[in-house]
């Protein structure tokens, strides 16, 4: 259970070092004079803030959604180990699951 509980925290660590890497926020994409464009909208200061990447089907914008689409897998697979890192926890300290 130990080794398990150990890989489980290594696991953790990386997801959340690779998320804090990756483009924070969600994509929009805003209509300007008949051309489509890509932002990425997060909050900051309380406030949403829109930053420019580029119009939709650029490289810059394709890389961009690559970026967030793997943050979000990230996200998803960080919470899944901590939801196990939790169950683990539980069965050390002799808790029932």
């Amino acid at each position: 259970m130990q080794d398990e509980y150990q890989r489980l925290r290594e696991l953790s660590r990386k997801y959340s070092h690779e998320i804090a890497s990756l483009p924070q926020g969600t994509v929009s994409i805003k209509k300007r004079h008949n051309s489509d464009y890509l932002y990425l909208a997060c909050r900051r200061d309380g406030k949403v803030k829109f930053d420019y990447i580029g119009l939709v089907g650029s490289d810059n914008a394709c890389k961009v959604l690559e970026q967030v689409e793997l943050r979000k897998d990230f996200e998803k697979k960080l919470r899944q180990v901590n939801s196990d890192l939790q169950d683990i926890e539980k069965v050390i300290h002799g808790r029932k699951i």
